[in-house]
């Protein structure tokens, strides 16, 4: 049995496979007493707690069991002990491969353009991912109610399928003053963010081959949650008042459906207004079909205050209101909440059963301490403070650089603009995306958020996570980037004709 620290394993992880070797070997047979963790500990040379790491490992494993003020005994018995093992044959063909269900055969992982990028050099200022930097407050926060509820005798162990009734609470009290919402605590379903908020939803209200409504543009994973469950989408396009349903309706008969983020709809940013609002959930009611109200990044608004949300206009129980906390606090915060009908409740409680016996326990906790200590509002309003001058920034140089070039929307919320460039061609997409990261500014195209791309090249630009003497040099350089281009466009376009 070693003594002394051979090779990089820890010394509990040596004796303990040691003790292990000589019970598998029968050194040590079953209902065998070990010597007490002081005296192995001495005949060894190493410290106590050394000794019942090993014991304590030897235990979760099965090896070894141990009677408070009798000792610590072997339990394995000759039977359980590994003996030699005949070599499986390599079959003399390549099996086949499993038989997929339809959702397996039709779901694949998100295309390459979405993947996460990887980091850009010190001298590239990155307007191509959402990287939001954590106030160090907001952090502090969390940790100090976290080690306060640690401390606590009654730590939580086991999550609620519908979520912690503190932080439901706590939403409910949070809405009703800040959104004008008026929500029982038992109408909220905590989720593990949103994405699963979209999977839940499809589940339970949706068929294969089902018709769903969907804008165009809006994020991928929308599209994509959809499309997984068998449905058939169909776009509709939002304007600069977001989407129109009289002008859709004749699309959407027999549309099970609609889904829609009429507060800050990604990536145009626009807000639809209170008569829209109203004309949806008439056509929803009239047509049977049901409406989620996508509220993500709604929060962050510069000055301006958004028509009542469609669950607070809803009279008939057919709208389900989801948001998430992951731009508000820190991204690794992977928790949501989706207000349902009361008439969906049990449905959806039985389907997110299924997938998980309830979100992070642990999380959710501290994050109603949060939210009831007034942190969380604080928080909302500190981001929303900082992304006002870097929205300012980035826009005005755009501006100032192309003038009418370009159109920009998102300018009341979120931390992203959406920019078309109506003189460039969307085949030009590439060579801009090259141009501008050879003068230090990488950005994204907007294309993969439409199922139809517009002619010309659309951007979306992620500003949140960068300083606002950045963005301005950000701006000029994707300006540069645009003139070049342009540029030589006119040059190729001069020589050929």
């Amino acid at each position: 049995m070693p003594g002394t620290r051979q090779g990089d394993e820890p010394m509990y992880v040596q004796i303990a496979g040691s003790i292990r070797r000589d019970i598998d070997s029968g050194r040590f047979q079953m209902g065998a007493r070990l010597p007490g963790s002081r005296s192995m500990a001495v005949a060894l040379g190493v410290s106590r707690t050394v000794i019942l790491m090993a014991y304590d490992q030897l235990e979760s494993e099965g090896y070894l069991e141990s009677h408070s003020g009798s000792g610590t005994y072997v339990t394995v018995r000759d039977s359980d002990r590994p003996g030699p093992q005949e070599p499986i044959a390599e079959p003399a063909t390549a099996p086949q491969a499993p038989r997929l269900s339809r959702l397996a055969r039709r779901v694949g992982l998100p295309a390459a353009a979405e993947a996460p990028l990887a980091a850009p050099g010190a001298d590239v200022i990155d307007l191509a991912q959402p990287r939001v930097k954590s106030d160090p407050r907001s952090l502090k926060a969390w940790v100090h109610n976290l080690m306060a509820m640690l401390r606590r005798r009654n730590t939580p162990h086991f999550p609620e399928v519908q979520g912690a009734v503190e932080l439901r609470r706590a939403v409910a009290g949070y809405l009703g003053v800040e959104r004008g919402i008026e929500i029982d605590p038992d109408d909220i379903l905590i989720v593990s963010g949103e994405q699963q908020a979209h999977d839940l939803i499809a589940r339970v209200l949706l068929d294969e081959g089902d018709a769903v409504a969907v804008e165009e543009p809006c994020h991928w994973s929308v599209r994509h949650t959809y499309a997984a469950a068998g449905a058939r989408t169909v776009c509709c396009e939002v304007g600069s008042h977001g989407m129109d349903i009289d002008r859709h309706a004749a699309a959407l008969d027999g549309v099970r459906l609609v889904h829609v983020a009429p507060s800050f709809q990604f990536p145009t940013g626009v807000v639809m207004p209170e008569e829209r609002r109203r004309a949806l959930l008439q056509w929803v009611h009239a047509h049977d079909a049901c409406m989620v109200e996508d509220d993500f990044d709604s929060e962050h608004r510069f000055g301006v205050h958004s028509p009542p949300s469609l669950w607070s206009l809803d009279r008939h129980g057919r709208v389900i209101h989801v948001s998430s906390f992951a731009r508000s606090m820190f991204p690794a915060l992977q928790l949501g909440y989706m207000l349902v009908p009361r008439s969906l409740r049990e449905r959806f409680l039985a389907v997110k059963w299924l997938a998980d016996r309830g979100s992070i326990s642990l999380q959710q906790h501290v994050l109603a301490a949060c939210i009831a200590s007034g942190q969380y509002l604080r928080d909302l309003r500190r981001i929303a403070h900082r992304l006002a001058p870097r929205h300012r920034a980035l826009l005005g140089v755009l501006q100032a650089r192309l003038g009418s070039a370009m159109e920009v929307t998102g300018t009341v919320a979120g931390g992203s603009l959406f920019v078309h460039l109506l003189r460039l061609p969307r085949s030009d997409t590439g060579a801009l995306l090259g141009e501008a990261l050879a003068r230090g500014v990488r950005v994204r195209s907007a294309e993969h958020f439409h199922q139809q791309p517009p002619d010309h090249v659309t951007l979306v630009l992620s500003y949140a996570g960068v300083p606002e003497a950045s963005l301005k040099r950000a701006g000029a350089r994707l300006a540069e980037a645009y003139l070049a281009l342009i540029a030589e466009t006119g040059r190729q376009q001069a020589v050929s004709g």
